[in-house]
């Protein structure tokens, strides 16, 4: 597929790393999913090997995996401002340039939102699956939420159309059977009122 390229201002990768989750709402989201994602790790196991962080961001979560990680983003800014002595790529999560079985296992975070699509959503978990020889984590907006239903009123009304989008729980399960990963363990943030979900999965 071809992906459209980032057009962001200059310095958007300083403000997300420095300031996005680090106040009010923020750093509420971001202690909630720290701990989702320690909760699925805890239930994990795995050999050792560097684990693969896509997208990285600005390696937020990337500190959290269990082994030494390798942080990919296409967008190239975002990987640059990641603090700290990490393996880093610019790459497609869609084409991910890694041999099959490369990790030990696998975070993708804050990423499927963005994508609406199933088809597009299986090549990326596909990629997960093929790269990675242990537990993935992935996270969803689960459509049973009242978050969701607030963003689709809103919707409806011509506001906050900002591009995310939200799965039924049963039907992402579906998408992750179908790319070949079998759910291990679920963790929403708040059940049933945010939307985001982390999901421990490894292949089948």
């Amino acid at each position: 597929m071809t992906e459209t390229p980032y057009r962001r201002e200059p310095g958007y990768a300083e403000r997300y790393r420095d300031r996005r989750f680090q106040s009010g709402s923020g750093a509420d989201t971001d202690r909630r999913e720290r701990a989702a994602l320690r909760r699925l790790l805890a239930q994990a196991s795995f050999g050792p090997g560097p684990w693969l962080d896509a997208p990285s961001g600005a390696a937020r979560m990337s500190a959290e995996l269990p082994g030494p990680a390798v942080l990919v983003d296409r967008d190239p800014a975002m990987v640059r401002a990641a603090p700290g002595d990490w393996h880093r790529a610019c790459a497609s999560c869609h084409a991910l340039p890694f041999a099959d079985d490369t990790f030990a296992g696998a975070l993708c975070h804050r990423l499927l939102q963005h994508i609406p699509t199933a088809v597009e959503r299986g090549d990326i978990l596909r990629e997960l699956a093929r790269t990675t020889r242990g537990p993935i984590v992935v996270s969803f907006f689960d459509a049973c939420s009242l978050q969701h239903l607030r963003r689709v009123v809103r919707r409806t009304f011509g506001k906050n159309r900002s591009g995310r989008s939200a799965v039924a729980r049963r039907r992402f399960f579906g998408e992750l059977h179908d790319a070949g990963l079998a759910v291990l363990a679920v963790a929403p943030l708040r059940r049933f009122l945010a939307e985001q979900t982390l999901v421990l999965c490894r292949r089948r």
